[in-house]
């Protein structure tokens, strides 16, 4: 038998996957949608998103974040910092990199 976090974590997954199908046919309220109740879910649940989940979708518009379809990567060395730049509704995450010699 599942565990309640077994069961959340799959339901969250799923609603990414389906996220991310809809925004590459086009359809971004759809996605929206989706990320909102993947987020929903996890509160309700008190289930902590892992990093590469949490990084995947703009906070301010819930728009799932794909390179080059819904938002623009650029790596600034002045700050070290990769900048992600969502198209719909401009807002910029700034996330440190350290680059390892």
């Amino acid at each position: 038998m599942l565990s309640k976090n077994e069961i959340v974590e799959k339901r969250i997954n799923i609603l990414f996957k389906l996220g991310e199908e809809e925004l590459r046919k086009g359809n971004s309220e759809r996605t929206k949608r989706y990320i909102k109740l993947a987020r929903k879910i996890g509160m309700k649940y008190q289930y902590t998103l892992p990093r590469e989940l949490k990084r995947k979708f703009c906070k301010k518009c819930s728009l799932l974040l794909i390179p080059g379809i819904s938002c623009a990567v650029r790596l600034n060395k002045n700050t070290k910092t990769r900048d992600i730049k969502c198209f719909n509704c401009n807002y910029i995450r700034r996330y440190p990199y350290v680059r390892k010699d």
